[in-house]
């Protein structure tokens, strides 16, 4: 991965009151995370050399913002965070594919001349129908069943008081607890979230946040709104 969002004004308030050592240490391991797009090793001594903490000063940095801003796992520290964005990423890069591959698979006509269709030997047609993946037409029309599925809901749009990055990280955690985003749903989310005293958004990253699918005001009851740094472009 070799771009990620960054928003300045997130960042300065959610790194404040780190050092000039610790934001350069935090910076370090997101750019390590992100372009390796996995967790960071387990041992020390390989995230020092990751990231080129040579002095005292430097790795106690490096292992503040570990525990600040990372999940000691068994499988490495991990960044809940960079985790979704990465995900994120990879599925706008696979659609980008996908239109490519359709751009380029579709046939090319000249302007009035219509697409003429090569004529092929009997060797050469025996061999491409054998590796043919259509099949072969039906001698009579076959009726279409009628199908008993109820129709499928249509998914939401992004609400104007959303922000893009915002709404495309609650739709990849609705898809990973296999629950469509539908406009009942955010309805529902959005009377919650007034109830609670929330913004859309916050109610959103709140989700994000705390891995819940959905939005509840006696959740967060008591609870205000705050602006955690979700969407800070370190995390």
């Amino acid at each position: 991965m070799n771009y990620y969002n960054f928003h300045i004004g997130d960042y300065v308030r959610d790194t404040r009151h780190l050092s000039w050592d610790e934001d350069m240490a935090y910076r370090r391991l997101l750019d390590v995370y992100y372009s390796t797009e996995k967790p960071l090793p387990s041992d020390m001594r390989a995230v020092y050399r990751l990231v080129m903490a040579t002095t005292d000063t430097q790795r106690q940095a490096v292992q503040a913002v570990l525990e600040e801003f990372f999940d000691d796992t068994p499988s490495g520290w991990v960044n809940g965070r960079a985790d979704i964005e990465i995900e994120v990423m990879k599925a706008k890069q696979q659609k980008q594919r996908e239109k490519a591959n359709k751009r380029w698979h579709m046939p090319r006509t000249e302007h009035g001349i219509a697409p003429a269709l090569p004529q092929q030997s009997s060797e050469h047609a025996t061999a491409s129908n054998a590796h043919a993946d259509a099949m072969p037409p039906t001698p009579t029309p076959t009726p279409t069943p009628i199908s008993n599925k109820a129709p499928r809901k249509r998914a939401a749009q992004c609400p104007q008081d959303v922000r893009e990055e915002v709404w495309e990280s609650f739709i990849h955690l609705r898809k990973a607890k296999r629950a469509p985003v539908t406009d009942i749903v955010i309805d529902g989310i959005r009377r919650e979230a007034g109830d609670a005293g929330y913004s859309m958004e916050e109610a959103l990253t709140t989700c994000i946040e705390r891995g819940w699918q959905s939005f509840r005001s006696d959740w967060v009851a008591g609870k205000p709104a705050t602006s955690s740094g979700l969407f800070a472009g370190a995390i």
